[in-house]
């Protein structure tokens, strides 16, 4: 009896190598989605041990492992779009070099998948951060938000990413977020106790014209993303906490009565404008509204605009109905970062802070970037 072939390894399993001058060997799987999966990958550098991560994105085989069929239809289709959105994220991240910007190093391509070298991150997420401060807050009936120095110096931290990305590198992000927000913990700033913060995932970003209307507005990558929320007029506010966004990642199309439009990034973090038909314009202004939402979760504990039906979470925003009580009585609040917060979610786009308008707000008084203007570095104090 014929023995039965021994199949070999993929080239993203474990203990398989990939690229050259480095090689790097890939290690154990830190996350997967339908983007592909996020690794572990090591290389030898003078004798050194260097540990990062690398995004691994698959292409359609051509024997497809043994399947046929619709499934492999599916798998292929589902490979291409996956690659399509791995290039436009590349295409502007490959530019960017900043403190607060996760970086990327290298991109091997391949026949089997495209792999990303970038940055390993230890300490999760800002959003991380949060619900275990809201968890602890529970079981000592104590304030959900950050301890104030911690709130302002990430606060400040991502602050400093958007100038350089709207000012420096002309980038709009699209989907900033908590979730978004990356924290190295590996060096602890011993005054204020953060680590540094990194913003990642560009899959919705863009370099911006002089107007600020993006470049390259991918349609494509942008309807691989929709899904549909129906708005009622004559919904209750209801603020909620920070569980799990309705839809992370998503671009979702809006149906008012009489129109339709769509949500480009994550529905918690989306400004009024972004619900509007009109999606292409004032993308940096759709950036800021993200990050008051951000510095408000920060500060209290609670996203502004949350509601378990996304519907209702959609009038909230277009609406600009959120609890400025709660931030003032925050032990981070007061009437700088109310200032600021209120400025960042300006229902009008024209009446909107700018990121100049952020940086050098009260709050902020004594935070300064490093070098001349932060390009590669930015400090807390």
């Amino acid at each position: 009896m014929a023995a039965e072939p021994v199949a070999l390894p993929r080239a993203d399993e474990e203990g398989q190598s990939f690229g050259m001058n480095p090689e790097y060997v890939i290690g154990r799987l830190i996350n997967s989605g339908g983007f592909g999966v996020i690794k572990e990958a090591r290389t030898i550098n003078n004798g050194q041990e260097i540990v990062r991560a690398v995004k691994i994105v698959r292409k359609p085989q051509v024997d497809g492992g043994g399947r046929g069929g619709v499934a492999k239809v599916e798998e292929d289709r589902d490979s291409e779009k996956a690659q399509h959105a791995l290039e436009h994220e590349v295409s502007v991240w490959r530019w960017l070099n900043h403190r607060h910007i996760l970086k990327l190093h290298v991109t091997f391509d391949t026949e089997f998948a495209t792999f990303c070298v970038m940055d390993l991150n230890i300490g999760g997420t800002l959003f991380d951060l949060l619900r275990k401060s809201r968890r602890e807050a529970g079981q000592n009936n104590g304030r959900k938000g950050l301890d104030p120095k911690l709130a302002k110096a990430y606060a400040w931290q991502l602050a400093c990413a958007l100038r350089y990305l709207h000012q420096d590198m002309k980038v709009c992000h699209r989907d900033i977020k908590l979730e978004n927000c990356l924290i190295d913990t590996t060096v602890i700033d011993p005054e204020t106790g953060a680590g540094n913060l990194r913003v990642c995932d560009f899959g919705l970003a863009d370099f911006l014209h002089h107007d600020g209307s993006i470049i390259d507005d991918d349609d494509e990558v942008e309807e691989d993303l929709e899904h549909s929320i129906t708005i009622t007029p004559g919904m209750h506010d209801s603020m909620h906490g920070i569980p799990q966004p309705t839809n992370p990642t998503a671009g979702s199309p809006i149906s008012h009565p009489g129109r339709t439009s769509s949500i480009i990034g994550t529905l918690e973090y989306a400004s009024p404008k972004g619900l509007s038909v009109n999606r292409k314009l004032f993308e940096t202004a759709g950036d800021i509204w993200a990050y008051g939402v951000i510095v408000y979760a920060l500060c209290t504990g609670e996203l502004p605009f949350r509601h378990p039906m996304p519907s209702r979470t959609a009038e909230l925003i277009l609406r600009a109905d959120w609890d400025v009580q709660a931030l003032k009585e925050a032990a981070a609040g007061g009437d700088a970062v109310l200032e600021l917060v209120s400025g960042c979610l300006e229902r009008e786009v024209e009446l909107r802070g700018t990121v100049g308008d952020v940086v050098g707000c009260g709050w902020f008084e004594g935070c300064r970037e490093a070098g001349d203007g932060g390009i590669d570095e930015a400090v807390v104090w």
